[in-house]
């Protein structure tokens, strides 16, 4: 009964991160593609959906749990702030990072040099959790990065070319650094949060303190700060001349959202499924982006390369979870 039930609540979180990503990808490319005349801040957009992450936390921690369970979190701060702010710090810069290299790099470069945080997963998996990848399961991870690759570069042929031809812009460079650091970032964050949230859950009843809201309400309580410090680090300038909420408009509210929701929906992922099958299900969502944008795209396609990436991502998928 047990089984099943964390197999459904396993399953269940991964189809959630899966439509929650398609959709976060599919909106942020269509807010920075409008071409309004005031663009957002991207640092306010993570502050905001850091701070949203907190309120919905909350809540649900004091639905589940009671109004007391709220308390209890904030109180255990004391004890385990050290190790909770460290991976709330690192989400943030990371999130931060990202925005940068999509601005820096073409969309295929950024999304195929972005799956290297399959790698790092592994990497810190290993590292942290002492997790035995086998044989097996290496080959479905170079697998998972060659479906990747070729899944991206459907959407744009002979694009390789092109970015081979600009690879020694100052901008290419600086965007390849941030991409790389922010998947380093979320391999390691990614691993010791997982350690972090299984540490406690031994398959028993769950107390308050081993809720993934309880954890995800004392991560936000750090995560906030530092969004809203790096936000006006960053853009002190502008925020000052146009305000906080500058470019802010429906679409802007949903990327806010669609950001939080995927807060939330991670934390079940590394509660239930693991760091590893969460990059398998960001990966599809990669994937659905791509049929998204070769169905709705004017631009040629290379509908034979797309099946072939989309074949191998799947078949990768099978592999390493069976």
């Amino acid at each position: 009964m047990y089984c099943g039930a964390f197999t459904a609540k396993r399953f269940g979180a991964l189809a959630a991160l899966i439509a929650q990503n398609t959709a976060l990808v599919l909106v942020t490319k269509f807010s920075f593609s409008r071409g309004v005349l005031t663009p957002y801040l991207v640092s306010t957009v993570v502050a905001c959906s850091e701070s949203l992450k907190f309120v919905v936390s909350c809540a649900l921690l004091t639905h589940t749990h009671g109004k007391g369970a709220a308390i209890s979190a904030m109180r255990d701060l004391r004890s385990n702030g050290a190790r909770l702010a460290l991976p709330s710090a690192l989400y943030v810069i990371q999130n931060n990072l990202l925005f940068k290299a999509v601005r820096l790099l073409s969309p295929t470069m950024y999304m195929v040099c972005s799956q290297s945080k399959i790698l790092t997963s592994a990497l810190f998996s290993v590292l942290l959790l002492n997790a035995r990848i086998t044989r097996r399961q290496c080959l479905a991870l170079m697998t998972l990065v060659a479906g990747m690759i070729l899944v991206n570069a459907s959407e744009n042929p002979g694009g390789a070319e092109r970015v081979v031809a600009s690879a020694n812009g100052g901008d290419t460079s600086r965007g390849l650094l941030a991409v790389f650091t922010a998947t380093f970032i979320s391999g390691f964050a990614g691993a010791y949060l997982e350690k972090m949230y299984k540490s406690s859950n031994h398959g028993g009843a769950e107390s308050h303190s081993d809720s993934v809201w309880f954890r995800n309400t004392q991560l936000a309580c750090f995560s906030v700060p530092v969004a809203l410090m790096s936000a006006y680090w960053r853009d002190s300038a502008q925020i000052g001349r146009g305000g906080f909420f500058q470019g802010y408009d429906y679409v802007v509210g949903i990327v806010v959202v669609l950001q939080a929701t995927g807060g939330l929906v991670v934390a079940l992922v590394m509660r239930h499924a693991g760091n590893i099958l969460k990059c398998f299900a960001v990966s599809i969502s990669m994937c659905n982006c791509a049929v998204f944008t070769c169905l709705v795209s004017s631009e040629q396609t290379s509908v034979s390369t797309l099946v072939m990436g989309l074949a191998l991502v799947v078949a990768a998928t099978f592999a390493y979870s069976a």
